[in-house]
């Protein structure tokens, strides 16, 4: 899934004559704190609430603002990691898209992030979630999906977390059953520790 296929139609993009008050009103009717500004094809920036506020002048027009433009933006065939990447990173409300010859393309918002997450993860589909924690140098997804797969079932979707200076991994699994004992006794007697398991959204289990 790529930044491409993220995009929003209905978030509007700003003109270097537009007004700060005009920007603010724009952002209020469509709950974001950042806009994207371009003139012509040429993407010029991303103009965010607390630069206009700073600037303190609503009447004047944004070409007079220090509008950054490296850092806010992704390519249209960057991956939604990045964008999400991006997003986190910079806490932004909304992710411009360019193409390579850095023309505007598009702007992603939050939700629709969230709603391709839904999709990229399985979330909708019927099953277990399991959260694990295994030593780091013991990790291995070779063997997370052998054990769920001799147990007659699939890994949806995985996710892998840690602290760097810890030398566990958290691993949570999406899975296609929703009979998930035989699978969590299974990872025990692999030396897995169980954190969590869910069934239909319900907490089943806690460690």
């Amino acid at each position: 899934m790529i930044a491409s296929e993220l995009i929003s139609n209905v978030v509007p993009v700003l003109k270097p004559e537009d007004t700060c008050l005009q920007a603010l009103n724009w952002m209020e009717l469509f709950r974001v704190s950042h806009l994207p500004m371009e003139q012509g094809k040429m993407y010029l920036g991303l103009v965010d609430d607390e630069m206009i506020y700073a600037h303190g002048d609503l009447n004047d027009r944004l070409d007079v603002l220090q509008i950054p433009v490296e850092g806010t933006f992704v390519y249209e065939n960057y991956h939604i990691y990045d964008v999400i990447c991006l997003a986190a990173g910079s806490l932004l409300s909304v992710v411009p898209v360019l193409d390579r010859k850095n023309n505007f393309v598009g702007s992603i918002t939050l939700t629709d992030i969230l709603r391709h997450l839904d999709t990229l993860l399985c979330v909708d589909q019927p099953g277990g979630i399991l959260v694990l924690e295994v030593n780091r140098i013991d990790y291995s997804l070779a063997e997370v999906a052998q054990i769920v797969e001799y147990n007659e079932a699939r890994v949806l979707s995985c996710y892998v977390s840690g602290n760097r200076d810890s030398q566990q991994l958290q691993i949570t699994l999406k899975i296609n059953t929703l009979n998930v004992d035989p699978i969590l006794d299974t990872f025990i007697r692999y030396g897995y520790t169980v954190k969590n398991s869910f069934v239909t959204g319900e907490e089943e289990q806690d460690s």
